[in-house]
């Protein structure tokens, strides 16, 4: 049994991606022996009394986290964070190297923040996926009128980073009404008034903006919420996954696409190129810009996020929309290609378990103990004469 316990602040309970990883890796260290008691948002009061042998990891922002504070209760303070453009927001500088150690999960992320000015160790402690539960035989999604036709399946936020009027234009321009094709979107927004019908309005007015008059290839919106199961016959029903992202820390639908048999189109730029390649993947080129230069312009149609992607410094990648249609053309032109990219992208999917993930985060959590106490143990050694 370890000598130390863990206290993990972070979106345990919520329906999102960041929900998922933090189960992820709670339950990954409990398998690894790891005793971690699970608490709710960060600043919230932890449910059992912290002590010297106690390490909080908070899995959130560091400009939420009072850290002068926490290490006054706990033996080590750890922020568990991800972020997708080049460098990190203003408001998180003044923070970040007042913790002990700080996990991310790419090696994008690493440089993101080596770049903003931090100091302090940082490790990568890698996502997961469940390859029992993502993969290839699930019963497929029932879809009205995805019969007979290669599907593109798109899972992500209605907001500007993850490039929807990308996604859609190039489909737009690609594929006509002839071609045997069917995009598929599930996303969400971000109010309440962000709903499905104002999702399909905003793509509806793009699409007249463009001056599109022909009839195209369909697209399914699907703007509400899917039940887990749902989810996963939607990453089956797809011939192949796509999104031209700006940037990503990791990217979960990714990893969820590729444990279910499916390849990937994606932007060539962002933590997920940490594990898609061209043997798994189709990759698209990109340029790295300001994100300012997207946002201002007239094909922003999803929300944008300025406070936290408009900073000085920061960089994001731009989807090269000629190379994204060569990509989606190809995909559709060579299903036996896709057939083969998708056996290795499971096959590259099973080597990327939670289990995996909390051996690592064992380790960093570790290292960063003995690593304190050895600069603590420096600092308190009297001076040779």
């Amino acid at each position: 049994m370890n000598s130390y316990r863990c206290e993990w602040r972070g979106p345990i309970q919520a329906k999102s991606g960041l929900g998922t990883a933090s189960r992820g890796y709670v339950r990954a260290l409990r398998r690894h022996g790891v005793a971690v008691s699970a608490g709710g948002r960060t600043g919230a009061a932890p449910k059992k009394q912290a002590g010297s042998h106690t390490v909080l990891i908070c899995h959130t922002q560091p400009h939420r986290v009072q850290v002068e504070k926490e290490k006054k209760r706990y033996a080590r303070v750890i922020l568990n964070t991800v972020w997708e453009t080049t460098r990190t927001p203003d408001r998180w500088k003044l923070n970040m190297n007042r913790f002990d150690a700080i996990f991310v999960p790419s090696r994008q992320n690493r440089e993101a923040l080596r770049s903003s000015g931090v100091k302090v160790p940082i490790y990568i402690v890698p996502h997961g996926v469940n390859t029992g539960e993502y993969r290839p035989d699930h019963p497929k999604m029932q879809v009205p009128g995805a019969g007979g036709r290669f599907v593109f399946v798109s899972v992500f936020g209605f907001q500007h980073r993850k490039n929807p009027e990308g996604l859609l234009r190039a489909y737009w321009e690609e594929f006509s009404e002839r071609d045997q094709v069917l995009l598929i979107i599930k996303t969400n927004g971000y109010s309440p008034s962000e709903n499905e019908a104002w999702i399909r309005s905003q793509i509806r007015r793009y699409k007249q903006q463009l001056g599109i008059t022909k009839r195209t290839a369909p697209v399914l919106v699907i703007g509400r919420r899917l039940s887990p199961e749902q989810l996963k016959g939607l990453y089956t029903l797809g011939n192949v996954f796509v999104l031209p992202t700006r940037g990503e820390g990791v990217g979960l639908p990714f990893l969820e696409a590729m444990a279910s048999g499916t390849p990937v189109i994606a932007t060539g730029w962002g933590g997920h190129m940490d594990f898609l390649n061209s043997g798994n993947s189709f990759l698209v080129n990109y340029k790295l810009q300001q994100p300012g230069v997207s946002m201002g312009s007239r094909h922003a149609i999803s929300r944008r996020f300025r406070s936290s992607f408009a900073n000085s410094g920061q960089r994001w990648a731009e989807a090269d929309l000629r190379s994204l249609r060569l990509q989606m053309r190809t995909a559709f032109e060579n299903p036996g290609l896709c057939r083969r990219k998708g056996i290795q992208a499971r096959q590259d999917a099973s080597k990327l378990s939670w289990d995996r993930s909390g051996a690592m985060m064992k380790r960093a959590i570790e290292l960063t103990l003995r690593q304190t106490k050895r600069q603590g143990l420096k600092r308190r050694s009297p001076t040779r004469p």
